[in-house]
């Protein structure tokens, strides 16, 4: 992925990344290193580089949240799946020098087990969440992060443009990107956050849905409105009225939480339910606006498409192709 690699080591392979006591099994901090076998790291491959060009250490929780400092990462495993994801814990590597592992930074959980015996045993096993990917499925894997990398990469290369525009679209994404995964990283469970951060999330999806649907020509007089039409463009027809009242709740969420109102009072499963939805929801619309928009501006062909049947063609075609070519774990459809 970019700068970045997506891997798993066995105990054995962890113990060789330490100092030398690791390899004696002087367990550095006290962690038990067969609890990280298996566990998914994202990395930077290139052992000669533990600084990026601020000089600041990769995957430092000293200074902004990591999930937003390596988003370029993050995201495309974001997008593979509906499935949450977020980042569980964070060690500073040199090769072969020092490994720092923090015990408190990984999840563990208490599995019992019968002995030889018969008699119940309890074991410390690391928790694992509902993101996994089977080795029968990493080459698709491989070839979807290959594909959005490549998306991404052509939206940030307008960083360095001379135009206004692939300036803004970039940092746009940016913007986008670093709120969806402070939300995922605050999202403690599939269908469950934490009840008084359950309306903050909702800034953090509707910004992020925002920041992808506007565009710089737009006034400010009817922007709610055009974020729903567009993002419903993005679905095929029969799914768009579904669309629009889903952002439609949200925007009024989000509006009178922002302005001191009181939202509905509601049972906490259906609030969970109905963010998760919003998730779900911002979560497709990142992938699609990803797959649209490196080749031009996109919002003048949304709104083309919400009012004409025929332009969708424009629309659906290219996610389409896409969703064959590199299907997403979840294979969703134009």
């Amino acid at each position: 992925m970019g700068r970045y690699t997506l891997q798993t080591f066995t105990a054995d392979e962890l113990k060789q990344l330490g100092p030398m006591p690791a390899l004696y099994d002087l367990k550095p901090g006290g962690l038990d290193l067969s609890l990280l076998a298996g566990a998914p790291f994202v990395h930077a491959p290139d052992l000669n580089r533990t600084s990026d060009r601020n000089g600041v250490p990769w995957f430092d929780f000293t200074g902004p949240r990591p999930e937003a400092r390596h988003w370029r990462a993050l995201l495309p495993l974001i997008l593979w799946s509906e499935d949450l994801l977020h980042v569980d814990a964070v060690f500073d590597v040199e090769r072969g020098r020092s490994f720092d592992l923090n015990r408190k930074q990984v999840p563990t959980t208490i599995q019992i087990y019968e002995d030889h015996y018969g008699r119940p045993e309890e074991v410390e096993v690391r928790e694992t969440g509902s993101f996994c990917v089977a080795p029968a499925g990493l080459p698709r894997l491989q070839a979807f992060c290959s594909a959005v990398t490549a998306k991404i990469d052509a939206v940030m290369d307008g960083i360095t443009s001379g135009r206004s525009l692939p300036r803004k679209r970039a940092r746009r994404l940016e913007r986008a990107a670093r709120h969806l995964l402070q939300a995922y990283q605050r999202t403690y469970r599939d269908d469950g956050v934490w009840e008084q951060e359950a309306d903050e999330l909702h800034l953090d999806y509707v910004i992020a849905l925002e920041a992808l649907m506007v565009s710089p020509d737009d006034k400010h007089e009817g922007i709610s409105e055009r974020i729903r039409t567009r993002t419903a463009a993005l679905f095929p027809i029969p799914l768009r009225e579904r669309v629009q009242n889903r952002v439609q709740k949200a925007y009024s969420a989000r509006s009178k939480y922002v302005h001191g109102g009181l939202l509905v009072d509601q049972e906490e499963t259906q609030k969970q339910t109905e963010l998760r939805e919003l998730r779900l929801l911002v979560w497709q619309v990142a992938l699609r606006w990803l797959i649209l928009t490196p080749c031009d501006t996109l919002a003048p062909r949304l709104d083309a498409a919400a009012n004409c049947s025929s332009c969708a063609r424009t629309i659906d075609e290219p996610l389409r192709a896409f969703f064959q070519e590199s299907p997403p774990q979840d294979d969703i459809r134009a």
